[in-house]
């Protein structure tokens, strides 16, 4: 589908107040996004207000709160909906209904997996993050880039790249990464905050996970799950769990890692791949979606053990010699 940037800018020029919403379980990446364009935005004397879902994990405190937690009890009066990270409307989870009300929207984002939902798509599949395509925006409508937005839209593009580690990294991100370290940025205590400082109970929680991984097909494929009851052991809020599944991810010889999280809505499932197995297709099986390496869904009314048994089923191709 061609993108209308020049639509897309007219809308956000036209609004005189936008509501931004991102996908739900917020990441660094959905929310240095939505936070360096409701700036930018309010630069140029728009009403600009970021939406999330629920509690942000303590880890990203360091981001900032430039956002406000959605009452299913407020009216949502905006001119304009822009969805920031989400590629399908269904994870917006409850503030589906302020996009419906305000019917006038935009949908910004870099999942091949997008539903082109919104009015109004700017999608970018080859994009390394949502950052990386608000920064091109914010570019493209001449709008002044503050050492506070650099921030955001730089900690946006490391998290999504795993500090530039990961097989979505182009020189296109490279480059926009080097002009934002440009505004003078502290990008390696970013770097820092965002994978190298941990609590203690983090640590003692992954080496509990670490002792009970479950490995298929020769280790190509690993799974670790992580329990209700282990978060009360710890007691640790569910937002604050820790990334699992990067635990199996860096295994040698994994070529699909899985973390399976209990959660008060139901299981979450974070999938992620070092080969050719294409996790974004395993998770639209279930209602989610994502990218070719990594991936995820939530799953409903089905245990975790279940789960577990149907995603090793679905993994078999790894059984099968590839030489």
């Amino acid at each position: 589908m061609v993108i209308n940037v020049k639509k897309i800018i007219s809308k956000l020029n036209t609004a005189e107040s936008m509501i931004i919403l991102t996908h739900i379980n917020e990441d660094p990446d959905a929310l240095g996004s939505s936070f360096a364009l409701a700036q930018a935005m309010r630069s140029i004397g728009k009403k600009a207000n970021v939406c999330v879902s629920g509690k942000i994990e303590k880890r990203l405190d360091f981001m900032g709160s430039d956002y406000e937690i959605y009452n299913p009890n407020k009216t949502y009066d905006y001119d304009l909906c822009v969805c920031v990270d989400c590629g399908d409307i269904d994870r917006l989870g409850e503030r589906k209904k302020v996009f419906d009300s305000i019917g006038n929207t935009i949908s910004i984002d870099h999942h091949y997996s997008n539903t082109y939902y919104a009015g109004e798509n700017y999608v970018e599949g080859d994009a390394s993050s949502a950052g990386q395509i608000i920064y091109k925006l914010l570019k493209e409508m001449k709008l002044t880039i503050t050492k506070e937005i650099a921030v955001q839209l730089y900690t946006a593009i490391c998290s999504d790249t795993g500090c530039f580690k990961y097989s979505n990294v182009s020189s296109e991100t490279m480059y926009a990464a080097g002009e934002l370290i440009g505004y003078d940025i502290n990008h390696a205590e970013i770097a820092r905050l965002l994978f190298e400082s941990e609590p203690l109970w983090a640590v003692e929680l992954k080496a509990e996970v670490s002792s009970n991984i479950t490995s298929c097909y020769d280790g190509k494929l690993r799974i670790v799950t992580a329990e209700k009851s282990l978060y009360e052991k710890y007691n640790i809020p569910e937002e604050d769990i820790p990334n699992l599944v990067d635990i199996p991810r860096m295994i040698e010889n994994t070529e699909v890692a899985v973390c399976l999280k209990e959660q008060a809505d139901g299981v979450r499932v974070n999938l992620r791949s070092n080969g050719d197995f294409n996790v974004s297709e395993l998770a639209a099986k279930f209602g989610g979606g994502g990218h070719k390496k990594a991936a995820g869904c939530t799953l409903k009314d089905m245990s975790l053990n279940k789960i577990k048994e149907i995603i090793i089923k679905e993994c078999s191709y790894l059984s099968e010699s590839r030489i």
